[in-house]
């Protein structure tokens, strides 16, 4: 389906914003190669000069701009021999590159105007290149390169001729120009500074509203002190007039400082309401400035995913004509809003995805229908928002990973040795797809070959702080879920003490808080490990696997060890902490370039009261666990899983329950929802086998508001013993005894709402 002319010039504005930075990329690195640099960075400027060469010829192709791929294809081809160790670069090459590169800005600058560059042009920069490589140009044309676009009234020129005859520079297309929106394209650089400044905003402002208070309590204070004067004065002024002349003499300076000080009194008085008032006018200007600017940020940098997902239509079906494959391409959640940062960050890895599928995944329809299925391939891209994550799915219902393929790559690629990938599961092989160089294809074709591609999708990944899972069925397809923070610019972390630091998790890698009992704790391989869902999990020190130190202590036989439960991908582990503090959004910031890559730490992020907090890196902190397991403790196995207590959550208001059902679920409850009191005390009556152990409710509600379902459940004798918890925001002192009469066992009032005193009240009831 030919794309219309509205989306060809969106393509076409997206291109070229991008090609700017890949041609930055690559004339940098290319001066940088040609200084002769260390081997270990060689490599990496090497792999990155590749990476920008092979998106260029990517984006060129799906907005048809032949020339431009062809430039970039053949400077592929030049970098594969390089990284091969068959040629070696001298500064003539370096400058065939370099002017390759040229010549692909001027092509398009010239597509910007209408127009392209003419053969007269192009040809030269490709001759150079092919001189480069003599061996391996013609192979590289006719596999992996279209030849450059001839009008169809020309003939071939004569193949004697020893030079092309005289051209223009430049031919108009007959199209009128394309050109880029009336926009700014800010880099998300500039963004995450802006962030950052609104961190330390958010901070200044916390410091005010705490002078704020301290300014209150002087004041309150100061009155206090006049108050107790204006009772001693009369005593004071008794005590003048009653005494002697000559002792009056001796006391008169005395009376007048009582005197001076009164009238101090009352102009400290008076300034400090004056300072109170404009700070409290400043503090709430402050703050309504703050959240405009926050929300103003957040919104800048959100984007409708379909921004990224209408750049695939076209690429798919112009790589499936290009193989002779009929596949469609089905799009969902294209409304989905995601922080523009993510949003380039999975540009990459969507592309490699796809191209993969059509490449590896996809079979061509003969194959496709001696083997029942329909001539047709699908590939599926799919968005949706899970709580604060952004979750990608790209499916196909093609041939499947080879897993004996991919493990008899590793081995002739030596990424694994022959004993140990003995031992590998099917999904631990599959997951060697994401080494760097390793391929599974026959021959090197313009899709794949190189080895690249699913590198790219996982450090792309990491970058967003988020995970990649694969599923694979011989013979049925491949499904690949990404799984990212559906915003960089702030995180939501659990704030834990670990041998007397606090330090942040990020939320999305946090499935479970728990509070274990001493004798659960069990031995699994000489390590610690608890039951959690019926499965055994190791049970690591953070404090160990951090290399803090930690104090040795003696637990009393009913003592409860807090742990939290990460998790990311397929991987699960159990944390021993300290304890748990709070959770908080925080802007994490990276730790700068001389600490660039410090193992297990993602960045730091500054609290509320000024304090400065390390949040880790997940992914990092299940390699250095798994690399050297923690064996400080292992008490006797446990063979009976920890009973988790089912709450019945009862609120009208969908963001109330989910933020609560949230906390809950967090902390290891089961939790059962309804929207109203009626709904609520169906399913306690209903349910006789399975009833909660405890009702978390609200009071205004519809149908049944929450002080009728606490009377209905402590005037019916099966129910009266179960624990009811009323959160509302109704907090004067008659709603309060309107609660305690109704039954309720404990009234949490939501202004001045916090999930540990939600959680501690509960544990206090239930446990």
């Amino acid at each position: 389906m030919p794309i219309s002319d509205k989306m060809l010039k969106e393509l076409m504005a997206t291109f070229q914003a991008e090609l700017q930075e890949h041609l930055d990329m690559l004339s940098k690195g290319l001066l940088s190669l040609e200084q002769n640099p260390a081997p270990d960075e060689r490599s990496n400027l090497l792999t990155n000069i590749f990476r920008a060469a092979h998106s260029i010829k990517g984006g060129a192709r799906a907005v048809n701009l032949k020339d431009i791929e062809s430039i970039a294809h053949r400077i592929e081809d030049v970098l594969v021999k390089i990284r091969e160790g068959g040629l070696s670069l001298t500064p003539a090459h370096f400058d065939h590159l370099l002017s390759a590169a040229d010549a692909i800005a001027t092509a398009m600058a010239a597509h910007l105007r209408g127009e392209q560059l003419s053969d007269g042009l192009i040809t030269p920069v490709l001759d150079r290149l092919d001189h480069i490589i003599p061996s391996s140009s013609q192979t590289s044309v006719s596999q992996d390169s279209e030849p450059l676009p001839v009008p169809p009234q020309a003939s071939p020129p004569p193949q004697a001729s020893p030079a092309p005859p005289p051209v223009k520079d430049r031919q108009s297309t007959g199209s009128p120009p394309i050109r880029a929106d009336e926009t700014i394209r800010v880099r998300t650089t500039k963004l995450d500074a802006l962030m950052d400044g609104l961190g330390e905003l958010l901070v200044m402002q916390m410091r005010m509203e705490k002078l704020l208070g301290q300014v209150k309590t002087l004041q309150e204070r100061t009155v206090d002190w006049q108050k107790r004067w204006l009772k001693a004065r009369p005593q004071c002024n008794s005590l003048r007039r009653h005494l002697p002349s000559s002792d009056k003499t001796d006391l008169t300076p005395i009376f007048d400082f009582l005197e001076k000080n009164e009238e101090e009194l009352k102009t400290l008085s008076t300034d400090l309401n004056t300072l109170l008032n404009r700070s409290t006018h400043d503090c709430n200007h402050l703050q309504l400035v703050t959240e405009n600017l926050q929300n103003g940020i957040h919104s800048a940098r959100m984007l409708p995913i379909a921004t990224l997902f209408n750049q695939f239509p076209r690429m798919v079906r112009d790589l499936g004509h290009g193989q002779a494959k009929e596949i469609v391409l089905e799009r969902e959640g294209q409304e989905t809003e995601v922080d523009r940062q993510a949003l380039e960050l999975m540009k990459d890895p969507l592309t490699h995805l796809l191209r993969n599928a059509i490449d590896h995944g996809i079979e061509g329809p003969e194959d496709r229908l001696a083997s029942g299925k329909p001539r047709q391939g699908t590939i599926r891209l799919r968005a949706e928002q899970r709580g604060t994550n952004l979750v990608l799915t790209v499916s196909d219902d093609g041939r499947g990973i080879d897993v004996n393929a991919v493990r008899r790559a590793a081995m002739e690629r030596d990424l694994v040795s022959p004993g140990k990938i003995a031992d590998f599961s099917d999904r631990e092989v599959v997951d060697l797809i994401f080494y760097s160089g390793l391929s599974t294809a026959k021959q090197i074709t313009d899709l794949s070959g190189r080895g690249i591609g699913m590198d790219v999708v996982r450090k792309n990944l990491e970058q967003a702080r988020g995970s990649i899972r694969v599923e694979t069925r011989p013979g049925l397809g491949t499904t690949f879920t990404l799984t990212l923070p559906i915003t960089l610019t702030t995180s939501q972390v659990l704030l834990v003490r670990v041998a007397g630091d606090t330090i942040g998790l990020p939320m999305m890698n946090v499935e479970r808080i728990l509070h274990i009992d001493v004798k659960q704790i069990g031995n699994l391989e000489g390590h610690p490990a608890i039951y959690a869902e019926g499965h055994p999990l190791s049970l690591i020190s953070l404090a160990s696997a951090l290399k803090l130190p930690e104090m040795e202590q003696s637990l009393p036989s009913d003592a409860k060890i807090p742990a939290v439960i990460l998790s990311m991908a397929d991987l699960r582990i159990a944390l021993r902490v300290a304890g748990f503090l709070s959770t908080q959004q925080v802007v994490i910031k990276p730790l700068g370039g001389q600490l660039h890559r410090v193992r297990n730490i993602a960045g730091a992020a500054i609290l509320g009261d000024g304090q400065l907090v390390t949040i880790l890196n997940v992914s990092d902190l299940m390699k250095s666990i798994q690399a050297k397991p923690d064996t400080s403790w292992a008490p006797s196995i446990v063979t009976k899983e920890v009973k988790r207590w089912r709450v019945l959550l009862v609120d009208d208001s969908i963001t109330t329950r989910a933020l609560e059902k949230h906390i809950l679920e967090s902390a290891g409850y089961e939790v059962v929802a309804a929207a109203d009191g009626q709904e609520a005390w169906e399913l306690i009556c209903g349910n006789e086998s399975g009833l909660p152990d405890l009702v978390v409710s609200d009071v205004n509600m519809p149908k049944m508001d929450g002080f009728a379902l606490a009377q209905s459940i402590k005037s019916d004798g099966r129910y009266s013993r179960m624990p009811v918890v009323l959160v509302t925001s109704r907090e004067s002192s008659q709603d309060r005894l309107h609660g305690m009469e109704a039954g309720a066992d404990a009234y949490i009032v939501k202004s001045t709402f916090d999930q540990r005193e939600l959680l501690d009240t509960i544990e206090r009831m239930i446990k």
